[in-house]
């Protein structure tokens, strides 16, 4: 993946959006206005980039700010790190005027050097569509947006072999940041004929990494809406660490499994609690579904509980491993993928 580093001269905000390869398709945009009046940082933040346009102001937190540019096309996507979009307030373009007009509320990013009180740095990027067959969003993706107060970001377009929509994102270990996302009904639309299935909002879930951890996708106006915090902690199951400070999390929406398997933990201590939950994609109430374990060093899972399913079809279960341990859980026919958690 390409790379770019953003670095104010006045170290306001070191941040690094990390980026798909190349793409063919140019894209250019002007700032036409902000409102209420920002600083702007757009100089100090990088040049223009094919793949991705970038503007940054230092705003008054809590500010709701509209944004307004000449652009020679209508991008595909467009993120606001330190601003966040309401979802009932989108960003729009508009073909005979040559514009888009961004709107959001700025609320800073979680790091920010030499920033006054109240204020914050806040970021709009834009991003074409490409052929289907190219790395970057795919024009199905038009009208997208993520918003967040996380630096560090890069795109995870959807294909064939990868049938989800997200970003990977990185921040300092031990932080909280949010993370909102709009996908398009095109977008979904995408996702099921990738997947052979016919798809709507309710058929989505968050996946950290690999594994289904919630089921908090929305269905509103033209799309689906996702709206989760972020906990950069490098024990999750969702998590890998990348560096002594830094986690990075894979967020993305895919098609809800027929049963899931979570850990809250990854790694515990010997005689800790191990928190495993998951859903049933039927959703359904009082349903019975067993859990397996293999504990390091045997050959076969072994049932060790049988529970009910509570509301939405999940199911939430505390064991205590002695050693390193391999979790499954069964309803029926259907197998959740494994899970392995390390007793230390």
């Amino acid at each position: 993946m390409k790379r770019y580093t953003i670095g104010l001269v006045s170290t306001v905000l070191t941040a690094v959006l990390w980026l798909m390869p190349q793409l063919s398709l140019a894209f250019t945009a002007e700032l036409v206005s902000i409102t209420p009046s920002a600083t702007d940082l757009s100089d100090q933040i990088g040049s223009d980039q094919s793949e991705l346009t970038i503007f940054g102001w230092l705003t008054e937190l809590d500010t709701a700010y509209t944004a307004v540019f000449a652009v020679d096309e209508s991008p595909a996507l467009v993120v606001t790190p330190g601003g966040d979009i309401d979802p009932d307030n989108r960003w729009t373009y508009d073909a005979a005027a040559g514009t888009v007009t961004v709107p959001f509320t700025a609320n800073g990013l979680l790091e920010q050097n030499d920033v006054p009180d109240g204020m914050g740095v806040s970021v709009i990027g834009m991003m074409p569509a490409v052929p289907l067959d190219q790395d970057g969003p795919p024009a199905e993706m038009t009208g997208a947006w993520m918003s967040t107060n996380i630096e560090d970001w890069d795109l995870i377009p959807p294909s064939e072999d990868n049938v989800a929509f997200g970003f990977n994102l990185s921040g300092p270990a031990g932080s909280d940041g949010f993370f909102h996302m709009f996908i398009p009904s095109a977008l979904i639309d995408l996702l099921g004929e990738f997947s052979g299935q016919d798809l709507t909002a309710d058929d989505l879930a968050v996946f950290n990494d690999d594994a289904q951890a919630s089921l908090a996708v929305t269905e509103i106006e033209g799309g689906a809406y996702i709206d989760i915090n972020v906990t950069f902690d490098d024990t999750d199951t969702t998590v890998t660490a990348v560096a002594a400070s830094t986690v990075t999390k894979k967020i993305t929406a895919a098609p809800k499994l027929a049963v899931s398997l979570a850990a809250r933990d990854t790694q515990v201590a010997a005689g800790d609690t191990v928190h495993l939950y998951g859903w049933l994609k039927n959703a359904k109430k009082n349903q019975t579904v067993s859990i397996w374990q293999k504990p390091s060093g045997t050959k076969k899972f072994t049932k060790v509980k049988t529970i009910k399913t509570g509301n939405a079809g999940k199911y939430t279960v505390k064991l205590s491993p002695n050693k390193t341990t391999t979790y499954q859980v069964k309803y029926k026919t259907k197998t959740s993928p494994k899970q392995k958690v390390v007793v230390k």
